[in-house]
């Protein structure tokens, strides 16, 4: 007890200079006082490099760890791009030099926790280079703790704790509650209440306000960060009224927590951030043909194939993998129509989870809705075509002519897509057998429009890159380099088709497709685009686009005009004209 007294009596803070701005004095104390809604600032010309902080703890102290908060944190994500922070620093026990320099990524908000082997009474903390502010200059530091993560802090938080069990604390915690729920039910009813929601972001980030008046004379300098814990009833009151301007208390809270308890409020900070994203309704003038975003007409692929078909009315029908969505744009590159669920928050990402985003529909399994759809095929009616979807949890659903699901049924296969591959889930119509054929990884499947499933099999190659059934009812697989045959019905393998032979060399990924006569077009990675007047048989070639890779394509033809998904768009290209144009150029004695 009276160690405790001596410390919390001789514990005080120091700064190289000291911030006065029209928000009032950022002292060195405020680096050290549990919260982190407040912070030291330096007051020197300059970014702040070279500048420092020190904590005397008053008496020798054995130290295993520092953590350091950098930035102003006040704002969350805002001010802490608005104000300098520490890139690189130095940590000093009286005065000696701690390990290495620090290097803080600046990714994110978070907290830097330095392992140390040391016993001594003063702390220092150097700025040796900083990230520069958006908007100011000073640096700043929002709070240092001691033995946050590793070493002896429940002794200094001992006195707190006992108060809290208390008759007194206990007292103090029911009013507490009171008050929060209270806040609660005012922003409920009243959205913009902002002085009900600022009291509850202030208590997920620094505790609640009882607990931090008695941590100012219970807690010693160094520690109240570790006595102060993001409260878990404001959090609950938070995430349930869902609102945005509550993200600054929840990222606080989260640099607040470690282990699990981290990775779920970080998980939680992103939802609100894609809360936010569908609040604001998004961007109003989405680009023609497509543009990366949750928007209607925008796209989102995350790296992945966006797979597109073109109808006879020239309506171009398109994977939107990311946003759990198709989406129909005409001719002008407008998205006209969709199908998914209604927008929402998702992490869902094939096989896998993701970091949470705002998608124009959100992950389900209901009818006409998808889990990150991986293909669509036309089916042509008399009048009008009606489709199929694939989708990442092996689904298939058939929309008719008017674009309404009529049927739906699982592809029993127990395999899930992965990211990162380029697509691993197709799906495509025979004319010939009135079939379709789904493949997931290296397995077949074929089934009739109502579900009856005719057949499966293994592809002998494994997991193709692209597919597509020829006029002549075969079953075209692209693997590696080659392009192979296979009969779609029973998985008959004919053999390899044709290759580098004749796409020739240097391209890594390429799509098969075919064009409303039924000709058979492929296009690489590289931009180049080969028409073939049968399947082996080339007709001509042409590139069409040539200053960069094409990453994962996926295309359609009508009329000679390439459709291309690259990159979160689609892409244009008259490749017909363009190979007109260099067969006149040829004839007129010019040089392809």
């Amino acid at each position: 007890m009276l160690l405790t007294l001596l410390t919390l009596a001789f514990a005080k803070t120091t700064a190289s200079s000291v911030l006065t701005d029209t928000n009032g004095k950022h002292g060195a104390e405020l680096a050290a006082d549990g919260l982190l809604t407040t912070g030291w600032g330096e007051g020197a010309s300059g970014y702040g490099e070279g500048e420092w902080w020190e904590l005397d703890l008053g008496t020798s102290t054995a130290l295993q760890s520092v953590s350091i908060w950098p930035g102003n944190l006040s704002k969350g994500a805002r001010s802490y791009r608005e104000y300098s922070r520490p890139k690189r620093l130095k940590v000093y026990v009286d005065g000696v030099l701690q390990g290495d320099v620090i290097n803080i990524p600046d990714d994110r908000m978070q907290r830097v926790d330095v392992p140390l082997t040391a016993t001594g009474k003063k702390v220092k903390i150097e700025a040796v280079e900083v990230y520069e502010g958006g908007v100011y200059a000073d640096l700043f530091l929002a709070e240092v703790a001691v033995n946050f993560v590793a070493g002896d802090r429940a002794r200094q938080v001992d006195r707190l704790v006992a108060w809290k069990e208390g008759k007194e604390g206990q007292r103090a915690y029911a009013e507490y509650e009171t008050a929060v729920l209270a806040a609660y039910d005012t922003h409920k009813a009243d959205g913009n209440d902002l002085d009900s929601l600022k009291f509850l972001v202030d208590c997920a980030a620094d505790g609640p306000p009882y607990l931090r008046k008695r941590a100012d004379s219970l807690v010693p300098d160094g520690y109240r960060a570790s006595a102060l814990e993001p409260d878990e009833m404001a959090m609950l009151a938070i995430r349930k009224l869902k609102n945005p301007y509550a993200i600054p208390g929840l990222e606080m809270a989260m640099t607040r927590a470690v282990g699990e308890k981290q990775e779920e409020l970080r998980d939680i900070v992103e939802i609100f951030y894609a809360y936010q994203d569908l609040i604001s309704g998004g961007r109003r003038n989405i680009k023609a043909w497509g543009e990366s975003g949750w928007e209607k007409g925008a796209l989102r692929s995350f790296g992945e194939p966006l797979p597109l078909e073109i109808d006879r009315f020239g309506d171009v029908y398109v994977v939107d993998t990311g946003n759990n969505r198709v989406q129909m744009f005409d001719q002008g590159g407008l998205s006209k129509r969709q199908w998914g669920a209604q927008p929402d928050a998702s992490n869902l990402w094939l096989s896998s989870t993701r970091r949470w985003y705002a998608a124009g529909s959100v992950a389900s399994e209901d009818q006409g809705a998808f889990v990150n759809p991986l293909d669509v095929v036309l089916i042509p009616g008399k009048e009008a075509d009606s489709f199929a979807v694939l989708d990442a949890k092996g689904r298939v659903q058939i929309f008719n002519a008017e674009g309404q699901p009529t049927i739906g049924w699982p592809v029993n296969i127990d395999y899930e897509p992965d990211s990162g591959v380029g697509g691993e889930g197709f799906l495509a119509w025979d004319p010939k057998k009135k079939v379709l054929i789904a493949v997931l990884g290296r397995y077949g499947v074929v089934y009739t429009l109502e579900s009856e499933e005719l057949a499966r099999y293994r592809l002998e190659d494994g997991t193709p890159k692209a597919m597509e059934v020829g006029r002549d009812g075969k079953l075209y697989l692209g693997y590696g380099y080659d392009v192979v045959a296979y009969n779609g019905t029973d998985g008959f393998r004919y053999g390899k088709v044709f290759g580098q032979e004749i796409l020739g060399e240097g391209y890594e990924d390429f799509d098969i497709t075919l064009d409303e006569a039924g000709k058979m077009w492929v296009v690489t990675d590289r931009g180049w685009v080969y028409k073939f007047k049968k399947p082996g048989k080339l007709e001509w070639k042409v590139r069409v686009v040539s200053d960069y890779d094409l990453l994962n394509p996926r295309a359609a033809v009508s009329q000679g005009m390439v459709y291309l998904t690259d990159r979160d768009q689609i892409l244009r290209r008259d490749a017909l004209q363009k190979h007109l144009d260099e067969e006149a150029e040829a004839g007129d004695g010019g040089s392809k």
